[in-house]
């Protein structure tokens, strides 16, 4: 009986395993999976049984964005593999996707329980709502914010020289990007901001008071509007502050969002 009798075909191997034959041709290309047997007269590829456990860790691998690049080195020449090394390399990759994939359906449930609490109200319609103290990281804006772009907010902050730990502290909800407006009788500030996680550690941060906000929803940019919107409200009183954020709305117009206005008495 000749060799490739004990042994499954290219064909056979890809039913068993998933693997398209297209993927075990460039397995064997970049020399991670070779044949264990090739037929000198009609080239054709053949596998043993086992070989299919090492394609299934291989196709796993890949799940796990693990790059195949890396695998070569778990290989004693073609004939055999370093198991252990392999399989605790595999562990590590799975647990780091695990955090990961934990991470992205927390920042998903922040977003569906954010959502929810805006959807309750209309475009236009004054409501409040109880907020908790927040800080913001600024930069001074030296005009007024009528043709402001906050997309252009985003990538300024992403600049910023404590961004990754920044986003390591934001792993699991989304911080607040927006204009920051300061209303006093010595004269009106204004500030691109983003939500930081606590005070102390971050440069050029301001604390933004806890209280009962007012606030409206809108597709225009309406901070520069904020005392007139908001006059019963403040009712002729000088000092306040406007903050001008995204919403967020399960239908999304990604070419003209859905922003936040809120005021609060000082």
């Amino acid at each position: 009986m000749s060799r490739k009798n004990k042994l499954l075909s290219i064909g056979e191997i890809s039913k068993l395993t998933g693997a398209s034959i297209k993927s075990l041709r460039y397995y064997e290309r970049i020399n991670i999976l070779k044949p264990a047997y090739v037929d000198p007269n009609s080239g054709y590829r053949y596998y043993s049984f086992k070989q299919a456990y090492l394609v299934g860790l291989i196709t796993f691998y890949i799940e796990l964005d693990i790059p195949l690049r890396e695998l070569p080195e778990f290989l004693n020449g073609q004939d055999s593999v370093n198991l252990d090394a392999f399989l605790a390399h595999g562990k590590k990759a799975a647990q780091k996707k695990i955090k990961t994939l934990e991470k992205g359906l927390k920042l998903i449930n922040f977003f569906e329980k954010k959502m929810a609490s805006q959807e309750k109200y209309t475009l236009e319609q004054l409501y409040t709502q109880e907020l908790p103290e927040k800080y913001f990281y600024v930069i001074p804006y030296d005009q007024t914010f009528d043709n402001a772009d906050q997309y252009e907010i985003v990538k300024l902050f992403r600049n910023i020289p404590f961004y990754e730990a920044y986003e390591e502290a934001y792993a699991t909800e989304q911080p607040e990007y927006g204009f920051l407006y300061e209303c006093s009788p010595s004269g009106i500030r204004r500030y691109n901001f983003a939500e930081v996680p606590q005070n102390g550690v971050w440069p050029d941060y301001k604390t933004i008071p806890a209280g009962k906000y007012h606030c409206r929803q809108s597709e225009d940019l309406q901070i520069e509007q904020s005392r007139e919107i908001f006059k019963d409200y403040l009712n002729g009183r000088d000092s306040f502050i406007a903050i001008e954020t995204d919403a967020f709305h399960s239908k999304l117009n990604i070419s003209n969002p859905v922003g936040e206005l809120r005021v609060i008495a000082l």
